[in-house]
């Protein structure tokens, strides 16, 4: 717990020593926010996240969601929150000059809240993916991208009978800022 919030206070305080930059050098750190659909009883996906760039192209960021949470299955809500602690890798073509950035991702994530174990706490688990970060301003883009979201053991025990239902992949849009 003391890592995830001293990575959190890293987080947010490293867009406030960085200076600006134009389009074309790579960003220090970006924002974003993102909503869109999620596979196996999921339904609506949204959230928030950032990260931080330890080196031109490598960037270590937290994300914050929620997914489930508009539908029910054999009566019981489907709603979880998720928190994510995540390794980047964020591609700059020279060609685009800081307008297009593909990036893959993985890392580690809490699945919490509602019916997460069965004792109602927390469980973890995993997550992968990637995408593209679309800048059509100097600090403002849009973000496409998908993530596959793991855990190996029993969550959502009422609505899901076993751990291979609760696997489930996020196609996500948002905006992004740096």
């Amino acid at each position: 717990m003391k890592n995830a919030i001293a990575l959190a206070a890293l987080l947010i305080f490293v867009p406030a020593v960085v200076v600006a930059q134009s389009t074309d050098q790579n960003p220090h750190a970006l924002g974003y926010i993102f909503v869109g659909p999620a596979t196996n009883h999921m339904a609506l996906s949204a959230g928030f996240g950032g990260e931080g760039y330890v080196s031109k192209n490598f960037a270590i960021g937290l994300e914050a969601g929620t997914t489930g949470f508009t539908t029910t299955s054999r009566g019981n809500p489907n709603w979880i929150g998720l928190g994510s602690a995540n390794f980047s890798y964020h591609f700059f073509p020279k060609q685009y000059k800081g307008k297009v950035a593909p990036f893959v991702t993985g890392g580690y994530t809490n699945f919490f809240g509602q019916d997460t174990d069965a004792g109602g706490n927390s469980t973890s688990g995993v997550n992968v993916g990637g995408g593209v970060d679309l800048f059509f301003s100097k600090h403002m883009g849009v973000r496409f991208d998908a993530r596959y979201y793991a855990h190996g053991g029993r969550i959502l025990w009422p609505s899901f009978p076993s751990g291979t239902d609760f696997s489930f992949t996020a196609i996500r849009i948002g905006l992004t800022f740096r």
